[in-house]
């Protein structure tokens, strides 16, 4: 017998880049620099609107490809 609500499919676990570095390069700029743990990419200084969503975690360019 059918589910009679079937479950969405579940969605690829992303990988994400986490902060190395922050700081702030004006007053109203945040800045930080980025490591992906599984591919070892770093990025450049990236504009973020604060270090705790940066701290969440970014996606990762060369395990994502846009």
């Amino acid at each position: 017998m059918g589910d009679l609500f079937p479950k969405p499919p579940r969605q690829r676990p992303r990988i994400l880049m986490h902060v190395i570095d922050a700081g702030y390069a004006d007053r109203d700029k945040t800045i930080v620099k980025c490591k992906c743990k599984k591919c070892g990419y770093v990025s450049d200084w990236l504009v973020v609107d604060t270090i705790t969503e940066a701290k969440r975690g970014l996606p990762c360019p060369k395990c994502h490809p846009s």
